[in-house]
């Protein structure tokens, strides 16, 4: 082989590994960041924070979870497994048994929460946010629904702007009364 023939295989390979090190370079940094969040066993929501009028108390069995994993483009996607969760109206006992198992992604966009979330789901509205049926809230309304939503929400506040269901909904905290 001479040397020319050395030279541009040299020159080649150098070619061939920056370009392999451009390309892997932005894959490497778009690769998502996923959390798992496992459930606590039981979580206390005083009256005004889950239902309106009383305490309520939610027990989840072993082995729920949330996943959480975080785009590079500014998306989100979680994925919620949480099998056989009783809420239970701590003044009187009654008790509502749901399995929430959803998949939601969010983009966010001008200081907005732009969402769908399809599965099985509770969605929690507070006095200010836009219900189901376009109306401002003057009460705490948690849906468990069964079905698909899409949503937008104020990224600063929190406040639900507007949310299409579709769909069966249960309003737990009237099952619960």
């Amino acid at each position: 082989m001479t040397k020319l023939g050395l030279t541009r295989t040299a020159r080649g390979a150098v070619i061939a590994l920056l370009l392999a090190v451009v390309v892997a370079a932005p894959a490497a940094a778009a690769q998502p960041t996923r959390t798992v969040i496992d459930a606590q066993q039981f979580t206390h929501y005083p009256a005004g924070t889950g239902c309106a009028d009383f305490d309520v108390t939610v027990y989840r069995p072993r082995g729920g979870w949330t996943a959480i994993t975080d785009f590079s483009g500014g998306s989100e996607a979680a994925v919620n497994h949480a099998i056989e969760r009783t809420i239970t109206n701590d003044a009187t006992g009654a008790t509502f048994v749901e399995n929430s198992i959803s998949h939601e992604v969010d983009t966010f966009e001008n200081g907005q929460i732009i969402g769908t979330i399809s599965g099985q789901f509770i969605f929690e509205f507070y006095p200010g946010d836009v219900g189901p049926d376009g109306s401002i809230l003057d009460h705490i309304l948690a849906l468990y629904i069964q079905g698909w939503a899409s949503y937008v929400i104020d990224g600063t506040t929190f406040a639900t702007l507007a949310i299409t269901i579709t769909g069966t909904t249960t309003d737990i905290c009237a099952a619960l009364s």
